[in-house]
């Protein structure tokens, strides 16, 4: 059985769409619905119950008080791990699927490679009127070289453990994709599809704040996943002291030059980027940093 994990927050607007487009997938292996409400205020519950009763394939779980992303999912994979589901397909619920066949699709790549046990597909973006495919390419690969969209994600639920839930659980993250397919990954093959089978919607909401302070936290959680990460697994997720630093220092200079917000410049962003030590290091990383070397002299 599959479980198609959607998780859902005062998403009144698009939850109808996300719902139907996996109704309409065509799998030859059965499916089962699973919606964790995290306490919405707008008419998402009201939506989310008329489905359930509807449908025998929907469970709807409703939170009676707001848990945050990444504890609404791990209760849904909990809940997917005492039923017996032997396969996780996620969808968040302001995304949809765009291919009846998509799950098909997954499932016969799961099958027929046991080696294999996370797959994920292209994708359309969307973020204002733009949109956008994901684009990566095809084949077997590791976490560090391609980027994936949740939306596209179905991997066995034997990757999940009470004891990895709980670790990731007490670390309190912001959300949880980034961190749980890091540990997937040292366990086993992933494999993309070049078909694009979903929308992404990339817009302001709770993961994707507008605000230049927000979108820097949200950099500094990355960073903390990753310190985590390479605790978990030391020297295989690309992690060092420096490339953090730098990292940031990047990040925190691209969102003074798109926000124009003279406040995150920091001493520390303004002593990395001084000439010296940073020039050498400016030109093995390339016309992007040097360019935000000029950047940051004009602004200071």
């Amino acid at each position: 059985m599959i479980a198609v994990c959607i998780v859902t927050y005062n998403q009144e607007q698009y939850i109808v769409q996300a719902i139907e487009s996996v109704l309409a997938q065509e799998c030859d292996e059965q499916i089962r619905v699973y919606i964790g409400d995290d306490a919405s205020s707008d008419d998402t519950q009201a939506i989310c119950e008329r489905y359930a009763q509807q449908d025998k394939r929907i469970v709807y779980i409703r939170r009676e008080k707001n848990t945050g992303l990444t504890n609404n999912t791990i209760n849904l994979y909990r809940r997917i791990m005492a039923d017996g589901c032997e396969y996780i397909a996620m969808l968040d619920g302001d995304d949809y699927w765009t291919d009846p066949g998509k799950l098909q699709l997954q499932i016969n790549c799961l099958r027929s490679h046991p080696e294999v046990r996370f797959v994920h597909t292209n994708c359309r973006t969307l973020s204002g009127s733009n949109k956008w495919t994901f684009g990566q390419r095809e084949g077997v690969y590791g976490l560090q070289s391609v980027g994936f969209a949740n939306c596209t994600v179905c991997f066995c639920t034997s990757l999940l453990s009470e004891p990895l839930l709980k670790e990731i659980e007490a670390q309190h993250f912001m959300w949880l994709d980034y961190p749980l397919y890091g540990v997937f990954y040292q366990h086993t093959k992933w494999v993309y599809l070049p078909q694009e089978t979903a929308v992404w919607r990339d817009h302001t909401s709770v993961s994707q704040p507008e605000s230049a302070i927000h979108i820097l936290r949200l950099r500094e959680e990355r960073c903390r996943m990753w310190r985590w990460l390479d605790t978990q697994f030391p020297g295989k997720v690309g992690y060092s002291e420096q490339e953090e630093r730098d990292y940031l220092c990047s990040q925190r200079l691209n969102l003074v030059y798109r926000y124009n917000d003279r406040s995150l410049i920091t001493p520390e962003l303004t002593e990395s980027y001084k000439p010296g030590d940073w020039k050498q290091r400016l030109k093995q990383k390339g016309l992007k940093n040097i360019v935000f070397y000029t950047i940051l002299r004009k602004f200071t």
